[in-house]
């Protein structure tokens, strides 16, 4: 499909004359495996899939954020697509519906100006946006790593591409699910990193001890740390929600292995509506930094994805 963009502070999208192929209703992809006797009403279910350039001049980050949970009445689901150039952050899709109930809520679905593209398997090949003349298209291509979590999510990264001005931009792609239990606190924040030898990492907030854990993938070497120390070296005030945000990260491993230092490049925060003097914060936030690995230094920039309950 050929795509024609036009970028300022806010971004427009435009498309030619091609019409992507139907895809099929839902797409399983990676999701949290459920037992026959799994009371879907008692979960939350979020997948993520975030496309970003690596090595390129202007970064360019694309998230798609679903959000689905299921009661008597039905599923109710939420969808969100955002696009993130030289620190501006545009929310080009949002979206809230119900549907039918179904055994299957963790099934992400098109709707509306979002459309999937599904592969004969069943795997999660594509995320089309068109609304009137504005176009987007991202392409998951071969997988480069799969990791999962002590409670069950998945991390997946993928080769992958971006439809922008009739050029497909290469890039990596993260396809992450996760669910938790509506009772439980809201699971934390998370880290999307790229940099030069298609090194790609995942660092996750945890809900106990250690407070973060990370993986990693550096040309064919994989790693892992189970234990991560991350500190705000700088923060700054979010009115809105009447308490600090962070501006800037340092983060090691445990072992000394790997260390991080991220400044944000821009940011969009949001103050979720709730009782009390603090309210919670939701945010996306462009990043750059250095990266020590193995005694390697290593430019780094992606996403964080910031959630302060």
């Amino acid at each position: 499909m050929r795509l024609r963009v036009v970028i300022s502070i806010f971004l427009v999208l435009t498309a030619c004359g091609e019409e992507a192929s139907q895809p099929q209703d839902s797409t399983q992809g990676s999701t949290p495996a459920a037992g026959p006797d799994l009371n879907f009403d008692d979960r939350i279910y979020e997948r993520n899939v975030v496309f970003m350039t690596v090595g390129a001049d202007s970064a360019i980050i694309v998230p798609w954020l679903f959000r689905s949970s299921a009661s008597e009445q039905g599923v109710e689901r939420s969808a969100e697509g955002w696009l993130a150039r030289a620190g501006l952050w545009e929310l080009f899709f949002t979206d809230r519906w119900d549907s039918p109930s179904t055994r299957s809520p963790l099934h992400i679905h098109p709707h509306g100006s979002m459309d999937l593209v599904v592969g004969p398997d069943g795997v999660l090949d594509a995320i089309l946006y068109e609304e009137g003349p504005r176009q987007l298209e991202v392409i998951i291509d071969e997988g480069m790593a799969d990791w999962s979590g002590s409670r069950g999510e998945t991390y997946r990264v993928h080769q992958g591409a971006v439809h922008f001005v009739n050029l497909r931009i290469e890039g990596m792609i993260l396809d992450m699910s996760r669910a938790h239990l509506r009772e439980d606190p809201y699971p934390g924040e998370w880290m999307f990193l790229t940099g030069p030898g298609l090194l790609a990492l995942i660092i996750e907030e945890t809900s106990g001890s250690p407070n973060y854990t990370a993986w990693g993938r550096r040309g064919e070497e994989e790693y892992r740390w189970p234990d991560m120390e991350v500190e705000w070296s700088a923060v700054r005030s979010f009115e809105e929600a009447r308490r600090d945000v962070p501006v800037a990260w340092e983060m090691r491993s445990d072992d000394g292995e790997v260390e991080i230092s991220l400044e944000s490049t821009g940011m969009e925060l949001r103050a979720v509506t709730d009782e009390g003097p603090v309210l919670p914060v939701e945010g996306l936030y462009q990043v750059s930094g250095s990266l020590v690995l193995a005694g390697d230094s290593l430019e780094v920039r992606g996403l964080v994805r910031h959630l302060q309950r």
